[in-house]
């Protein structure tokens, strides 16, 4: 549940890959299932995403942020890190799927943020089904 980002304001300067004009991000939770939030530029308002914590759905989810990464959001701790993966919804919800390749990383102390692309070498693709029974529908 996402519930303790609910109205904060995130500073992402530029990082969402194709959204370079959008700086500041507010966070507000999706009433209907707590599980997603909605990420809403303050300076366009017509540019949102509906995200999600990647742990949710892929408990095996893994990722290591690099130090250049972790100086820029100035995270002294693990516990201020909150990660979150951009939804695309498909025809139906259940066809949904979840940017795992370019995570955000938030840190919560300070309010920075930043969309990362994790190393070629990783598992995670831009596309990876939302629910498992999709995942097992497609041979995962």
């Amino acid at each position: 549940m996402l519930d303790f980002l609910q109205g904060q304001v995130i500073q992402l300067k530029g990082s969402i890959l194709g959204f370079e004009n959008c700086n500041a991000f507010s966070i507000s939770v999706v009433e209907e299932n707590r599980h997603f939030a909605h990420l809403q530029s303050m300076e366009q308002g017509d540019i949102g995403f509906l995200v999600v914590s990647p742990f949710t759905f892929y408990p095996e989810y893994w990722l290591e942020i690099e130090e250049k990464d972790n100086k820029q959001l100035d995270i002294q701790s693990h516990e201020d890190v909150v990660v979150l993966s951009i939804v695309t919804t498909g025809k139906t919800f259940s066809e949904s799927t979840m940017n795992l390749l370019a995570p955000i990383i938030l840190n919560i102390s300070n309010g920075r943020g930043k969309q990362i692309v994790l190393p070629p070498k990783s598992k995670y693709g831009t596309k990876e089904p939302l629910f498992i029974a999709a995942r097992k529908e497609n041979g995962a």
